[in-house]
């Protein structure tokens, strides 16, 4: 059989790996804690005059070291580079040259500070500085990398989500262009919408380099990627649009997100060998939920901090030069919100064809009224060990754990006309994560930087609001879904005649299992029974080959380009083994970019990247006893154009600022686009279309004079394309699940704050906006079901931060102060998002 063929390379795969972490614990024996190798041996460095801030981070990058500076001391400076074999000191030396910064080497450690004067940090007690710490490691990402990058990358900061703490977990997404978080209000996971791609895993949202391959049946709403994380553990969050080169890409077309959980280097302050920090907070705008079925919510809102909305968290690390460990422990709770009272309430509704347009109101939770089933009670787990020796090795180690029980709506009966807003049953979701890194980037090598991942995710969840839509009494709503995943890189960088070459080989597998008790039943007609369950029943395994190669012919000049060799086999377990069939397939993805910099600090960039998505298994192995199984689906093809322009410039209008800009235009095709369609006996089956289509483009600007920045964002598209038998129009998802992935045709944020008294008080505000419904809104000839309405808004955020002391910050916000009632783009179903919110929060670390 081919599937045995595949296995056994599949196994390879994954003995290799554990080979590979196996001579690690081997080396870590025989070596450990041995002196880390001498800065005095020397390494490759090709870093051009810019910012001191982007040569920081290539350093970083092409040294392996962890490079610790103050923000403030860096700003404004430029460095005029440094080129050729050199030691960590003598690259430091020229890099920091006329700067008026001095440095010095801690382990893998180097931490710059300013010598002239101490403005940028207090004096410790013992004599040391305390800094405001920046980390930048080897492949790490600071806020600077996303217009460093020549291509669409975006990049979220704890601090820019600490502005406006999420109340739903896709919030945080709300200023990075492109990149939308779909039914955000709808349970306590995230579904990533990146330019108008998601579901079906076509977006691949991993937490520390993890997959949750979970999702679950939303009736007429089709079904739902789920993401569970807890956001008091985030470190930063990467965005890469598009399909992705390297590791984390395969199967994904749409985009890789990645958010990075702290680490030990988050928790304990630079020079320190010991920390610890204790965050705690409050909300306003909730109350605890009503019991199940009561269907007479409040209409009045709650007091101003009634202690029903509350977090906290405690963390814990230590760092020495050869061993970090981090471990921290989250309790957040929160009841159901309440809506907004001021904005636009209903819209004409001319989407049933047995009566003429009438006035319909947005939603059946109206406004200042509860929103049932938003509540919200996580508790979560996190630590991670790592652990370095010998010359450049090291293993780091992690393990997660993530409850939650919470408030879930079902999108199919909001939208209903004549629904009653009911309090669902609770749904609880339980989530383990296990993660292994082991890196080796020897002082000498310009042709090793060897890394290798293996982790292993489980997620067993029991939905409130799934049981609804099943016939099937063994489930209940119930099911799991087990992924494990690896994959081995290397880098190496070589010099030529021509230039540079930075060249990365790389190898990744990923295997998804998901269940669900199902059984065989149709009561009309007994002697051909039919498989009954809401969620995939089956197994699939991805496994991936890739290169990416690099050509910097000089400083003005970047060619790169790459192949990436991507396979899968899906096979179907219990019932669904019946109905459909084992599938397998491959395909060589080519991409191919060019880089121009005219002027320092200047980028012009143009791709061209094909991407690939098979069948996910929801698509191949769900029995639902309405949708008919497609032996012909074949998997999504991905061909994406892309042009922009970076700028990084300091110094425009005032000394030491700083100008930051990213622009780009995207062409987006799929071939073979997948959506719900019908045979010709008029049954649901799964179906590709000839081509989907989302043009547009995106804009991310900061400005930043120290004592006040300005930050903006925005998303426009040109043009969104159905297309199948030579038409293209509205009519042809017409079958769909309401074409729920189409987003506005604009949004964006502007964001602006000040620092003020010695940079202790910062306060700011945010501008969110966003178009009414792009797309279709009114059912189709043949269609059975509408998409969800919004009309456009623009929401209105404060917030501020306090340092006490220097250790301690007082962070507030006041969410939606006009109190607006409104649903967020990308809705699935008529759930409004909250309204006028305040929170507080105190960190305190030592």
């Amino acid at each position: 059989m081919r599937r045995t063929t595949s296995g056994k390379f599949g196994g390879a795969c994954v003995a290799a790996l554990m080979v590979g972490t196996a001579l690690a614990g081997s080396g870590m024996t025989n070596v450990a804690f041995a002196q880390q190798a001498s800065t005095a041996q020397q390494k490759t460095f090709q870093i051009k005059a810019q910012s001191l801030a982007g040569a920081l981070t290539q350093f970083g990058q092409q040294s392996g070291m962890q490079v610790s500076v103050d923000a403030a001391a860096v700003r404004g400076l430029s460095s005029p580079g440094v080129s050729g074999a050199l030691t960590i000191t003598d690259a430091a030396a020229r890099l920091l040259a006329g700067s008026g910064l001095s440095y010095r080497v801690e382990g893998g450690t180097l931490v710059i500070s300013d010598r002239v004067s101490d403005a940028h940090g207090v004096p410790a007690t013992n004599g040391a500085l305390v800094l405001d710490v920046i980390n930048v490691t080897g492949g790490g990402n600071t806020a600077d990398l996303p217009f460093e990058t020549p291509g669409s990358a975006s990049h979220i900061s704890a601090e820019q989500i600490s502005r406006t703490p999420p109340t739903s977990v896709g919030d945080m997404f709300r200023s990075t262009p492109g990149v939308m978080a779909a039914g955000n209000r709808v349970g306590a996971s995230v579904d990533v919408n990146i330019r108008g791609l998601q579901g079906q895993n076509r977006v691949n949202v991993m937490v520390d380099g993890t997959r949750q391959t979970n999702n679950s049946y939303r009736g007429y709403r089709g079904s739902r990627n789920e993401t569970y994380v807890d956001p008091d553990f985030i470190g930063g969050i990467d965005v890469s649009k598009g399909p992705s080169g390297g590791a984390g890409g395969v199967g994904a077309m749409g985009g890789v997100v990645n958010m990075r959980t702290i680490t030990a280097r988050d928790i304990v302050t630079d020079g320190q060998v010991y920390g610890a920090r204790i965050k705690t907070g409050l909300g306003s705008n909730t109350m605890d939920p009503l019991a199940a079925g009561s269907t007479k919510l409040r209409g009045d809102g709650p007091e101003f901090f009634n202690g029903d909305a509350w977090s906290g968290s405690v963390a814990a690390g230590v760092v020495q030069d050869n061993y970090e460990f981090v471990a921290a422990f989250s309790k957040r709770k929160a009841g159901n919100y309440f809506a907004g009272t001021k904005g636009k309430a209903t819209y004409l509704n001319d989407s049933m064809s047995f009566k003429p347009p009438f006035v319909m109101p947005l939603s059946p939770f109206g406004p200042g009224k509860e929103v049932a089933n938003t509540s919200q009670d996580v508790t979560s787990f996190l630590t991670k060990g790592k652990l370095s020796w010998g010359d450049g090795h090291s293993l780091t180690l992690g393990y997660i754990h993530y409850q939650n029980d919470y408030g879930e709506n079902l999108e199919t009966d909001i939208d209903y006309l004549y629904w009653v807003p009911t309090q669902n049953k609770l749904s609880n979701t339980r989530t383990n994560t296990f993660t292994s890194t082991y890196k080796y980037s020897p002082e000498d090598g310009g042709y090793i930087d060897f890394t290798s991942n293996l982790w292993f995710s489980d997620v067993r969840s029991q939905s409130g609001v799934a049981g609804k839509l099943t016939w099937n009494p063994l489930s209940d709503g119930k099911n799991t879904a087990t992924t494990y995943g690896g994959d081995a890189s290397n880098v190496s960088i070589v010099d030529s005649a021509i230039g540079q070459f930075t060249i990365k080989n790389g190898v990744e597998f990923v295997h998804e299992k998901a269940r669900e008790k199902q059984l065989f039943w149709n009561p009309g007609d007994p002697e051909n029974p039919m498989p009954v369950g809401n969620n995939p029943n089956g197994n699939r395994l991805m496994l991936s080959g890739f290169n990416e190669t690099k050509l910097e012919v000089n400083d003005w000049l970047t060619f790169a380009g790459g192949l990436r060799y991507d396979y899968y086999e899906a096979t179907g377990k219990g019932i669904a083994i019946s109905r459909y069939p084992d599938k397998d397939g491959a395909r060589l993805n080519p991409q191919a970019s060019v880089t121009v910099t005219p002027f320092d600090g200047v980028q012009l960039f143009g791709s061209y990247v094909e991407g690939w998505r098979p069948p996910s298994l929801r698509e191949t192995s769900s029995p639902l006893p309405g949708v008919v199984p497609n032996p012909d689906l074949k998997p999504e093809v991905s061909k994406n154009f892309e042009f922009g322009i970076n700028v990084m410039r300091d110094d425009v209008l005032t000394s030491g600022d700083s100008l930051r800009l990213k622009a780009v235009w995207f062409d987006n095709n799929y071939d073979d686009y997948i959506l719900r369609g019908r045979t010709r006996s008029g049954s649901y089956t799964w179906t590709n279309i000839e081509q989907a289509e989302f043009q547009g483009y995106e804009l991310s600007v900061g400005y930043d004079a120290g004592v006040a920045y300005v930050e903006g964002a925005l998303t426009s598209y040109a043009d969104i394309n159905f297309c199948n038998r030579g038409v293209c129009n509205g009519a042809v998802g017409v079958d769909d699940y309401g074409v729920v992935t189409i987003p506005p045709k604009y949004s964006g944020t502007v964001t602006a704050g000040v620092r003020l008294f010695e940079e202790r008080l910062s306060l700011g505000g945010r501008v969110y906006f966003f178009g009414e419904r792009f797309g279709r809104t009114t059912i189709g000839k043949g269609g059975t079901n509408s998409a969800t309405y919004w009309p456009g808004a623009a929401i209105v955020d404060l917030f501020g931060s306090y340092k006490i002391n220097d250790n301690a910050n007082l962070d507030f916000s006041v969410e939606n102060i006009a109190d607006r009632y409104y649903l967020d783009p990308i809705a699935t179903s008529a759930v409004p998002a909250p309204g006028r919110t305040f929170r507080a929060s105190l960190t305190a670390k030592w």
